[in-house]
């Protein structure tokens, strides 16, 4: 699904030894989402090479209340020691979150009409000076050169994004398993590998007609709890048991060539789809056959991937066309395998998007839209530079920038201090 793992060239090793470690590990098992509204004072991020793609997905992280809020308390507990490395994302991320400081409460603008956000974008905001986030470019040298580089374009904004969660994804995993090997009674049963095995039941539906289900899960962590969702894969074939696969997944990638809006291609993703060359398992001849995905379980934070690069034999090229998105995202329950328990939790609130601005796939360049609380005002982040930007512009993109991911919160998990 678009999130595979990128190893280190330097393995972890296999047992912590460091007393940081510890401290972290058990602060990562007793962590509880916190969903507080945080409002950092705006810094641009300075790009002296092709770090783009990289800047614009750090500041809408930095825009996720849930995650900061994750390492800015785990910051407190790491050391940042050149001689200790076996958890180098969550290091250079906490570093990265501990280079923001609060906005003062004295500068912090008033709630304002939707009128007047939609239309203007004349905040007066006071931004920090402009960094280089060199710590994470060096981090990337310890990984795979071509995990961002897709064959016919750039570095891509979306699996640095995937590569990132899952980085920090397996230590956070690595530190919690420190401590549960270290309790008789810790949370063994309950953390399971990363992307185990899959576990194969069958479940028995109305009328007595059996299924299979088989479920593949991320090891829960604080990231997995923020991020992480469930994909259900159903397979019909005629006369023969249903096949249900359950994915993990940290993006939800929408195919939107043939849709107008962002609500069209989430009723895509679960169109059914009729399957050829199927076979039954019983008399080994064809059948009729479809497959249908649906959402499992939806995450805390949802992002989704608008996939504009079209791959084909003669190359890749991107998708030029207008996409309707909108602030405030309902997820329609026909697309929802399982009942939420409120309405709420099929609800939810734009706060960043993540363009791609160019004609060709090949190059362009990314940059960040993201909500402000505090200046209750969309701040525009393009490498160094910081600018309101409107609601209204947010929303229609001009030129050929076109929106490439989608940063929603959900609304049951959204608080104020």
């Amino acid at each position: 699904m678009g999130n595979q793992s990128c190893p280190i060239r330097n393995p972890r090793k296999a047992q912590f030894v460091d007393p940081t470690c510890y401290r972290m590990g058990e602060y990562l098992l007793n962590h509880v989402l916190d969903g507080k509204t945080i409002s950092l004072q705006p810094r641009g991020l300075i790009n002296r090479s092709n770090y783009c793609y990289i800047n614009s997905i750090l500041q809408a992280l930095l825009a996720c209340p849930p995650l900061y809020n994750l390492l800015s308390g785990l910051a407190k507990h790491v050391t940042h020691n050149e001689k200790r490395k076996p958890t180098p994302v969550i290091d250079n991320m906490c570093k990265l979150v501990n280079e923001f400081e609060h906005l003062p409460a004295g500068q912090r603008v008033g709630r304002r009409t939707e009128k007047n956000q939609r239309k203007e974008a004349g905040v007066s905001i006071n931004c920090g000076n402009p960094f280089e986030p060199s710590w994470i470019y060096k981090m990337l040298n310890g990984m795979r050169s071509d995990s961002f580089l897709i064959e016919g374009r750039q570095e891509d904004a979306e699996e640095f994004f995937g590569c990132l969660l899952n980085g920090l994804n397996d230590e956070m995993q690595d530190l919690i398993k420190l401590i549960d090997n270290d309790n008789d009674e810790g949370i063994g049963d309950h953390v399971p590998e990363v992307e185990q095995d899959a576990d194969t039941w069958q479940v028995m539906g109305p009328k007595n007609k059996g299924s299979i289900t088989r479920k593949t899960v991320f090891g829960k962590t604080p990231v997995s709890e923020i991020f992480g969702g469930l994909l259900r894969c159903k397979i019909h074939r005629a006369g023969d048991e249903s096949t249900n696969n359950i994915q993990p997944f940290f993006t939800l990638q929408l195919n939107i060539e043939k849709a107008k809006t962002v609500s069209e291609a989430l009723e895509a993703l679960a169109t059914k789809n009729q399957l050829e060359g199927v076979t039954s398992s019983k008399t080994n001849e064809q059948v009729e056959a479809w497959q249908q995905v649906m959402i499992e379980e939806l995450p805390v934070v949802l992002v989704l991937h608008l996939k504009c690069f079209d791959y084909q034999l003669s190359g890749c090229t991107k998708i030029m066309k207008s996409l309707d998105f909108p602030i405030d995202l309902k997820i329609d329950a026909k697309l929802i395998s399982s009942k939420p328990n409120s309405s709420k939790e099929k609800q939810y609130k734009l706060f960043a998007i993540v363009y791609h601005d160019g004609k060709e796939a090949s190059k362009g360049h990314y940059l960040t839209d993201a909500f402000h609380v505090g200046y209750n005002s969309w701040l525009r982040y393009d490498d160094a530079s910081v600018k309101t930007v409107s609601e209204e512009l947010v929303l229609s993109p001009q030129g050929c920038r076109v929106p490439y991911l989608l940063f929603y919160r959900r609304s049951d998990t959204i608080r104020s201090k």
